[in-house]
């Protein structure tokens, strides 16, 4: 009985949390004017009309742009955070850690306004300056948290293996230690790619006309339009990061990283 109500339990919640997603994605197939659900007829007219908006196209492609390039930088910089967090013992490490994961628990208005506020007063007034250090600093965590996990789980004497048989520090390091911990380094590089692709909130305060991202420009169409193109947008998105955490699982397996 325990286990049945458990079982209607977890069904009505993933229903709950699944159920914005699956209107958005129904409402992006109708073919009236106006979003709404259910669609009265269906078309992909509003797919076709989203693809041939330059608006959407070039913030699209600003958005791919400036995720890659936070994750590419956060992510030796989280490498090395958590080798430093999880093999070594110094002064400061538990404030260290507490700081590299401190974007978790600040909302990330927050922190786009205190950088907008920094470099300001630094005189940096660089747009993609700006977006780039934010995006790093927002994402930072995800990848500490996913390569610390991967850290912890693997046997440290095997690198000790691979110094005694000859390699030195650093081929051990990349022979024996990155191959094993590739899943949580994988897995939190795609984490940080999809959070970075559809921020709002820091980026809110540190674009401008000239630089905008696809979420801003989604946020700005809606003002004056509430036809389904934004749900065919918001559809292709979630098929694209599903598609890809999909990949990742096939390729290196995402159930490691938790130790599945």
């Amino acid at each position: 009985m325990i286990k049945r109500a458990l079982l209607l339990y977890s069904c009505l919640l993933m229903l709950f949390l699944l159920a914005p997603s699956i209107i958005v994605i129904v409402s992006s197939f109708g073919a009236d004017e106006v979003t709404q659900f259910p669609p009265r007829s269906f078309s992909l007219r509003w797919y076709a009309n989203a693809l041939s908006q330059p608006i959407f196209l070039e913030a699209a492609k600003n958005s791919a742009w400036l995720a890659a390039v936070a994750t590419g930088i956060a992510t030796p910089i989280a490498l090395a955070a958590s080798v430093a967090l999880v093999r070594s013992r110094f002064p400061g490490r538990d404030a260290l850690q507490s700081l590299l994961l401190a974007p978790l628990v600040v909302p990330a208005i927050v922190t786009g306004l205190a950088i907008l506020v920094t470099l300001s007063a630094f005189g940096m007034r660089d747009v993609t300056t700006r977006l780039v250090g934010a995006h790093v600093v927002i994402v930072l965590p995800y990848l500490v948290r996913t390569i610390t996990v991967s850290l912890t789980q693997i046997d440290g004497s095997l690198e000790e293996c691979a110094r005694t048989l000859g390699a030195r520090g650093p081929e051990a390091f990349w022979y024996v230690t990155l191959p094993l911990i590739r899943p949580g380094i994988v897995a939190g590089m795609l984490f940080s790619f999809i959070l970075s692709f559809d921020n709002v909130s820091a980026s809110l305060f540190l674009t401008n006309v000239r630089t905008n991202t696809l979420p801003l420009a989604m946020l700005n169409y809606v003002e004056f339009n509430f036809d389904p193109s934004l749900a065919a947008i918001s559809t292709m998105v979630l098929v694209f990061a599903l598609g890809g955490a999909v990949l990742v699982e096939r390729v290196v397996g995402l159930k490691r990283v938790v130790g599945g």
